[in-house]
Formats: structure tokens, sequence, C-alpha cells
């Protein structure tokens, strides 16, 4: 047999602990290796238990996660399968005999009685990134996969963000590894959530429980335990928005700020209409024909930013919320004379795969990504500076993305530049994101406590 990469210390300590406790998490930050022991305790399951596994996970890291199956363990190709494609052709892959089945969260959810019949020693289920495909009881597909969870003698969660936004981010968890603790969505939500006089969550409050819980039933290294204190440097920078475009944003403040302030967005969702509108004013004014040739702050800044990359032949990553932002972007990059790379909703997996490619071996200089698509399996640690034009109103979004670039020790600090707009709505979504940052800390004192605003 080859020569296998060994496992570091804590990362056999990790293994130890899944093999302890049958149903577990390990809820270390990104970046600090949880894929490695997860391999090996796959191959553990097959050589010592006769046990399948089923390996759920966002579909952008199902090639990267086979590829590190292979690389730990001695499973040949033939072990794995990604489940995926026209339906002819995953009832094939799931007939194999396959050890170890990687698929997407929809694909686990709609196929797994079906996967359980043709294979009774499919016995583990272990899901990547849990807090992206069920991090709510309300989805149909978390409720399969509780389901599908009561059927396993196995089961590992892992995610470095299971408190995403809002504390009920993890009770599908906790339920598949103890559903005593609370019995109910509803009797999670009556526990832990502060309700105003409407019934609206408005707060979280008992985090000791959580926390104990987890504490019990998780494992968790954070990033600064792995590889010492992050080396970051976090900059705002405050910019004017243009004659007309404060124009027509001031026409949507005052209601965008009520919305802003009575909602908290517990959900991670838009918060409101007159929010929305704001911040598409404020991030693609070009789609409300109000830009007239123009050029907006935000802008402004970004031209200067890329101009300092041409120069210093440096790689760029730029992460925006929007769309239209994102395309916008890329059109200022070839402006520029730098070679932008895309990765967005509308980009398949095998084409983010080749553009990741392509940003890493150089061929291309800027990166323009929207955190909801690039915040996972990406390895960009070549990059120095990130520079983020928006953010949505999760705090693990921020994370996940600039730690695109923090994937061990660095030799030099992580430059991140928040653009925000002077007397706007980005101070208050700054708001939205350290305080739930606080709730995450308040469950886990390791997780940082962001600090946006002045």
């Amino acid at each position: 047999m080859s020569e296998k990469p060994q496992l570091r210390t804590y990362q056999i300590a990790d293994l130890a602990f899944y093999i302890a406790n049958p149903k577990c998490a390990n809820l270390s930050d990104p970046g600090t290796g949880k894929t490695p022991s997860v391999c090996v305790y796959a191959y553990w399951l097959w050589t010592e238990k006769k046990i399948r596994s089923a390996w759920v996970m966002p579909k952008s890291l199902l090639k990267k996660n086979r590829d590190e199956l292979l690389r730990f363990t001695h499973f040949t190709p033939d072990d794995i399968v990604i489940i995926d494609g026209p339906r002819e052709k995953r009832a094939k892959l799931m007939a194999s005999d396959a050890k170890v089945f990687l698929m997407g969260f929809d694909r686990w959810s709609a196929d797994w009685t079906t996967m359980i019949e043709m294979h009774p020693d499919l016995k583990a289920l272990l899901v990547d990134e849990i807090h992206l495909g069920y991090g709510s009881m309300s989805a149909q597909r978390t409720k399969q996969m509780v389901q599908s969870a009561r059927h396993m003698e196995r089961f590992l969660a892992m995610t470095g963000t299971l408190i995403n936004g809002r504390l009920d981010s993890a009770y599908p968890t906790i339920h598949v590894i103890e559903p005593r603790y609370y019995g109910s969505d509803k009797a999670f939500i009556n526990y832990h959530a502060i309700k105003d006089d409407y019934g609206t969550i408005i707060g979280w409050q008992n985090h000791h429980k959580l926390a104990a819980i987890l504490g019990r039933h998780a494992i968790r290294h954070s990033f600064e335990e792995v590889y010492g204190k992050e080396a970051k440097v976090i900059i705002r920078e405050e910019v004017e928005m243009s004659e007309q475009q404060r124009k027509a944003y001031d026409q949507f403040e005052a209601n965008a700020i009520l919305e802003l302030q009575d909602e908290f967005l517990s959900s991670g969702g838009v918060g409101g209409v007159h929010a929305l509108r704001c911040r598409q004013i404020m991030q693609h004014p070009e789609t409300f024909g109000i830009a007239h040739g123009e050029v907006n702050g935000k802008d402004q800044r970004l031209i200067i930013h890329l101009v300092d990359h041409y120069n210093a032949q440096k790689p760029l990553i730029i992460f925006a919320v929007f769309q239209p932002e994102q395309e916008r972007i890329v059109e200022l990059v070839n402006r520029v004379g730098l070679r932008p790379g895309l990765i967005n909703g509308n980009v398949s997996a095998p084409q983010r795969a080749r553009v990741d490619e392509a940003f890493r071996k150089g061929e291309i200089d800027v990166m323009v990504a929207s955190p909801a698509t690039a915040g996972i399996g990406f390895n960009w640690e070549h990059v120095d500076h990130i520079v983020f034009t928006s953010l949505d109103y999760m705090d693990s979004s921020f994370v996940q993305g600039y730690r695109r670039a923090i994937r061990g020790v660095r030799e030099k600090p992580l430059r991140i530049t928040v653009l925000e707009y002077k007397d706007s709505i980005d101070q208050r979504i700054f708001q939205i994101v350290e305080r739930k940052s606080e709730d995450a800390h308040k469950v886990d004192p390791t997780r940082e406590k962001l600090k946006l605003r002045a």
C-alpha cells in the first residue's frame, strides 16, 4: 500500500471522539482540518464495522472531498461514488458497491429511502457544512434528513458555524444527536427565543444550555488553537454616494431603517421591501436607471484598489452580495486591464472548479464572488487582500468569506477592506452582523465577536 498522509495529533483525537460517540458533531473553525479525520472515520466504519457511509455536502465540495478520501485512506476509486446527474445515471451509481456515497443536500433528502433499501448496511450519515443544508426545521429537506437519521447508527455533523445568525440553526443537529433535550423545534424556540408582543423573534436567551449541550456532544478546535492568532486586519473605508444615488436612496431610507430596527432578521432575510430597495440603489443603481454616467463612491474606491493590484501584479478577491453588482464589478476589472473571474449562483459547479483552478494558477487576477457560493470549499491562501463591497446579514458569511485566504499560518496578515456608504443602512447591517456574532460567542467563547463599526 502507498504511503498516506498522517493525521495530526488533534485529528487523531477527533477520530477517537467520533468512534466513541456514534452521534456527534465537529464544530471546528473553517480551515482547521476537519476533513482528514472524517475521511479516516469513513474508512474505519467500513473496514471495522462494515458500515457504508453517505457523505452529504454542498455540491461544490463533492470533487474535493472525493479526492481527500482517496488521499487519506486506502479506498479505491470504485469505493467512492458521487451521486449526481440524470435519474438513470443516479440509479446506476446508487446500485454500485461503493463504500462511501457523496451527494448534495437535496439528493440525500430525496433519495435516502431508495439508498437504504439497496444497501441495508448504509448506516452512517456524515454531513459537511450542515448549517447550509439543514439549518431550518421548516424546510422539507431538513425534515427528510432528520427522518433518515433515525435509521442511522452513526451521525456526524461538520460546520464551523452551527450558530448561523440565529440559535435555532443548531436545532436540527441537536435533535438528531439527542432529541430528548428539547423534543420539538417549537420547544426550542419557546426556551431560547425572545419575542415581541406580536410574536416576532427579536433576540435570543439561555445561551448557556446550548453551550452545555454542544460541549458534551461536539468537538471544536478554534483557528487560534491550531495555527495561532489569526493574522488579519479589518479596515473600514467610508465613501459618499453620488448625487443622483443619494437622492433616490433618501426616498426609501426612513422606512428602511424602521424595517431593520424592528426586524431581528433571525432567518437571514432581506429585511423588508424598503431596506432591499435602499441596498439595491447603493449597490447597483444602474438597474434603476439612476447612474447617468456618474461613478458611485464604492466604485471609485474599488478602482483605486484595482489599480494598486494592477501595479503590484498581485491577486485580489472581491465579495459582493448582489448579482448585478458582481457583474458591474467584473466590467470594472476589465476596464482596469485585469483578468476577472466570477463565481455566483449562475455559475455551474464544474465551471466554478475551472475558475477556481485558473485563479490559483494565476490565469485570473481578480476573483469576484458572492459569499453564498464562494464562502466554502475554496483555498485562496495566495491572496493578501479581500474587499467586501457589500455584506449580507450573516456573520458567518463574512467569516467564511475572508477565511478563503486564511487556510493555515500566514506569513503576512490578510488585509480585509469593507466598503460602506456614509450615513446609510450599511451601518445598521454592520450592527446586525455584530449582534449575531455576539450570540454565537455566548454559546462558544472561542467564536470571535466581530467589530465592524467605528
